[in-house]
C-alpha cells in the first residue's frame, strides 16, 4: 500500500489507514444493530473487532478483492468518528466505496466530507475509472450521501440480500460515479496552488 499520502486531511477530518488500537472506536457503531443492519453483517463483538482491525491494518491494497479501510478522525477532538473503505472490485479499474459512522454525528456532513476524500484517493491515487456503492434501500441517509457526491443510482436489486438482524429480505441500491464525473465536481485549485 502506498502510504506517502497519509494522513489525508479535509476541512474537519483526517483519514488514515486503520490500526488495531481503533477496535474500541469501531465498536461504537459496528456493535449497534441499527447500524450493522445496513452493513450487510451482524453487529460486531469485541473479538470480531480486534480480529478485523488486525487483518485490515496489515492488508495489501493492490489487486481485486483487497480492501483499504480508513479511520475517520475528527481533527477538533482527535476522536475516531467513522470509517470509509475501498474494495478493489473484479474487472478493470473499479472499486466499491463503503462507510459507517457513529450515530451521534449523523447529519453533520462528516460522511459526505469523508467519502468525497475517499473518492479523491480512489481516482487520484489509485487511478480507478469507476467507483460504486451498494446500500440498503431503507438507508436513506446513505443514499443522500451518494447523491450529494454526484453518484447516480444505477440499479435497484429487489430483495437481493437478507438482513442478518431480522432475516428480512432487503432491496439493494447501487450508485456509481466515474473519475471524470468526480473531477468535474471538485472545486478548481486556487491561484498559485
Amino acid at each position: 500500500m502506498t502510504t506517502s499520502h497519509w494522513p489525508l486531511t479535509t476541512e474537519r477530518l483526517e483519514l488514515r489507514p486503520v490500526i488495531p488500537a481503533d477496535a474500541d472506536a469501531f465498536l461504537v457503531w459496528r456493535s449497534r444493530p441499527e447500524v450493522a443492519r445496513y452493513m450487510f453483517q451482524p453487529p460486531w463483538t469485541r473479538e470480531v473487532a480486534e480480529r478485523k482491525l488486525i487483518d485490515w491494518s496489515d492488508a495489501p491494497f493492490s489487486m481485486a478483492g483487497d480492501v483499504l479501510v480508513l479511520a475517520v478522525v475528527d481533527r477538533a477532538d482527535r476522536r475516531v468518528i467513522g470509517e470509509t473503505l475501498l474494495k478493489w472490485a473484479p474487472g478493470t479499474g473499479q472499486a466499491e466505496v463503503g462507510y459507517g459512522f457513529r450515530p451521534e454525528v449523523a447529519g453533520a456532513g462528516y460522511a459526505t466530507e469523508a467519502v468525497r476524500a475517499t473518492l479523491d484517493v480512489a481516482f487520484g491515487t489509485y487511478g480507478f475509472h469507476r467507483v460504486f456503492a451498494r446500500l440498503d434501500e431503507e438507508n436513506t441517509p446513505s443514499a443522500r450521501v451518494c447523491e450529494r457526491l454526484g453518484m447516480r443510482r444505477e440499479a435497484r436489486l429487489v430483495e437481493s440480500d437478507i438482513r442478518p438482524d431480522d432475516g428480512a429480505w432487503a432491496t439493494e441500491l447501487n450508485y456509481a460515479i466515474l473519475a471524470d464525473e468526480h473531477a468535474s465536481r471538485r472545486p478548481a485549485p486556487a491561484d498559485g496552488g
